[in-house]
């Protein structure tokens, strides 16, 4: 079990910076954008850091820090912005806040850090905004004057801020900038990414397998203590690439690389592993293998081990870990893995896969475990209906943990299982702690543990969202987690910063439609109709008119008058054929913005005896605020089990 540093409540002066027009860079040029994010760090770390600051983390395109004196942060913030422009003509906003936060194992919590967010938004390019509470604290320096700017209401800020522009004079410019250095290995500190191996196979198809050796080193070495690992999505991402070492360490800010080979040969396996320093190139530790299949585990936890001992940190072997009685039903789980990693285009292929492992070895509990989580993935992406699919989950993850109660994916299955078919949080919250504190890891593709039992579970977008920034810090090119961020910045009700971040997803995958789907439901949150209507329709067009997207349709459709041509279009999506499950939820939330609530709640009450995944999203969601006040609504809740 992880230790913890206990929480201290102190007075902070917040600082967040962030990029301007880093989301536009990004669509146009990502190379450039990722040497642009950089430089940033390499700016603004050791200004920091001089001015008596604590650096805390990387917000995207954003820097969280917090300094103990207010005079100090301006002096930084002035520093900053004078450094970025001169040395590389890219253009930061900065807010500063003075307020009490807590301190918690390396991160700063409490409402001050969002209102520094929000300040931060609003100043000029290459600006610094404060609030009154920084202003009042501010010593006289020279070359630092402010200006009132007036009383501003941030968004979810109950009082109004009383704001104050910081104005760089001369006498600041002529005083000398603290020197930016190139970033080292002792500032990323330990840390490593592990490359896809090299499939030297003559046969194409045993991609699954080296792409499987390298994952599952990724989850072994997750598992080491005070290890930095860069999760699979961000390290796969240069996979038959060009990128040098050295430059894919700098883009994902780690001090080593793992890459290798594997060659099949009958039962026989070659396997040449090379840990590579970032700082020179030079290579730290390698070694070739030489050996049967049955001994994959054994080569996985030697390989750890001499990477543990090279970055000198303690690595414990996974014993609970069990080989399989036969080594084709683990060839079958890595095929089965790396279909899923297709997302539901490859469901079918690695359902067979994971069916015929436990055919072959009956006794195989990770196999099960996959079972188990590739039901989950089906029902959340409406294949199954929710008693189809998640009894089966259920019942995969039960087998799996009577055969081994160690397995960490298990456990999250019925984490997951708890809290959107049961609707028992506390049960829940159980299992994804037994699931974080399991001695075997695990890996889980399109999912993230633990934000949405914060975000529907207690209303938290605030939780929802440090826990999707948490995964980013290890896998910052996550497209699951970045996109799991438009969800909470979008019910959050944060549009701007939603909008930002869905508009990165778009600029990578143009004719993504979930990303579509949701800007258009931050417009509805503005009461932006006209606009919300027209990126409905893109949505809905990228579908091809079938799941939300069509159903976003409908309603930005009756919310902008268009009666007719929503209820035409939801008799065609409840009537449609197809593989998707039909959500009542989506229905009700059509006949709610048609005005026509008591159908509504009939759908309300047929998603509850349907189990309906969303019905976990009535109490904090503001897509029902139109319900709220009508006492069926209330009843509705209680059935669900939510209680004030």
């Amino acid at each position: 079990m992880n230790s913890t540093i206990p929480a201290v409540r102190q007075l902070a002066c917040i600082m967040f910076t962030d990029i301007v027009g880093y989301t536009a860079l990004m669509g146009e040029d990502e190379q450039k954008a990722f040497s642009v994010l950089k430089r940033n760090r390499e700016i603004q770390r050791p200004i920091i850091e001089k001015f008596g600051g604590t650096w805390i983390k990387e917000l995207g395109d954003g820097i969280l820090a917090t300094f103990p004196s207010v005079t100090d942060s301006v002096l930084a913030s002035a520093a900053i912005q004078i450094a970025s422009y001169r040395e590389t003509n890219f253009h930061l906003r900065i807010g500063l806040h003075l307020s009490e936060v807590i301190f918690e194992n390396g991160d700063v919590f409490g409402d001050g850090v969002n209102i520094a967010s929000r300040i931060q938004s609003l100043a000029d390019v290459g600006g610094i905004l404060i609030s009154e509470t920084v202003q009042k604290n501010l010593t006289n320096k020279r070359g630092i004057e402010t200006k009132l700017l007036g009383d501003e209401k941030l968004k979810n800020v109950k009082e109004a801020i009383t704001l104050y522009k910081v104005i760089i004079t001369d006498d600041y410019i002529a005083e000398p900038i603290p020197e930016t250095k190139k970033e080292t290995p002792g500032l990323i500190g330990k840390s490593i990414a592990v490359m896809p191996f090299v499939n030297l196979s003559k046969d194409e198809e045993q991609e699954y397998f080296s792409e499987g050796i390298a994952e599952e080193i990724i989850v072994t070495l997750s598992g080491i203590k005070n290890l930095k690992v860069v999760g699979r999505r961000s390290s796969f991402q240069f996979k038959g690439g060009t990128t040098p070492v050295s430059e894919i360490g700098k883009i994902l800010n780690v001090s080593t690389i793992l890459e290798g080979s594997v060659r099949r040969h009958g039962k026989g396996l070659r396997i040449y592993a090379e840990l590579i320093n970032i700082e020179d190139g030079c290579q730290l530790w390698a070694e070739k293998y030489d050996r049967e299949i049955t001994d994959m585990y054994d080569i996985q936890d030697d390989i750890a081990s001499n990477i543990a001992e090279k970055l000198k940190v303690t690595f414990h072997e996974q014993e609970s870990r069990q080989m399989p009685v036969n080594m084709e039903a683990y060839e079958l789980l890595l095929k089965g893995r790396f279909y899923v990693e297709k997302y539901v285009e490859g469901f079918e292929k690695a359902l067979a896969c994971f069916t015929r492992a436990i055919e072959i070895d009956p006794g195989y509990g990770e196999a099960y475990t996959e079972l188990a989580k590739l039901h989950f993935l089906f029902t959340m992406n409406l294949f199954f209906t929710p008693r189809e699919g998640f009894e089966r989950a259920k019942f995969y993850a039960e087998k799996a943990l009577s055969l081994n109660s160690e397995l960490g994916g298990a456990h999250y299955v019925l984490g997951q299982i708890n809290f959107w078919y049961y609707w028992d949080m506390e049960k829940a919250k159980k299992e994804y702690e037994l699931a974080e504190h399991s001695k075997v890891s695990f890996y889980f593709t399109g999912v993230v543990l633990d934000p949405w039992y914060h975000a529907f579970g207690y209303g938290d977008y605030d939780a929802a969202l440090k826990s999707i920034y948490k995964i980013l810090e290890t896998d910052p090119l996550s497209f699951f987690a970045m996109l799991h961020l438009g969800y909470f910045y979008t019910f959050g009700k944060m549009p701007n910063e939603a909008r930002e971040v869905l508009n990165k997803i778009l600029a990578a995958v143009p004719g993504f439609s979930e990303a579509e789907r949701l800007i258009a439901y931050n417009y509805f949150f503005e009461n932006d109709i006209e606009n919300a209507l027209l990126h409905a329709r893109k949505a809905a067009a990228m579908s091809q008119g079938i799941g939300w997207a069509q159903n976003t349709l409908i309603i930005a459709l009756a919310r902008h008058g268009d009666h007719a041509e929503a209820r035409e279009l939801l008799a065609a999506y409840e009537s449609q054929k197809g593989p998707l499950c039909i959500s009542p939820i989506g229905i009700a939330l059509v006949h709610t913005y048609l005005g026509d609530f008591d159908t509504a709640f009939q759908y309300l009450e047929k998603a509850i005896d349907y189990h309906d995944i969303w019905i976990m999203s009535l109490k904090y969601n503001p897509e029902y605020d139109l319900l709220r006040k009508d006492e069926r609504f209330e009843k509705i809740l209680q059935k669900v089990g939510f209680t004030d």
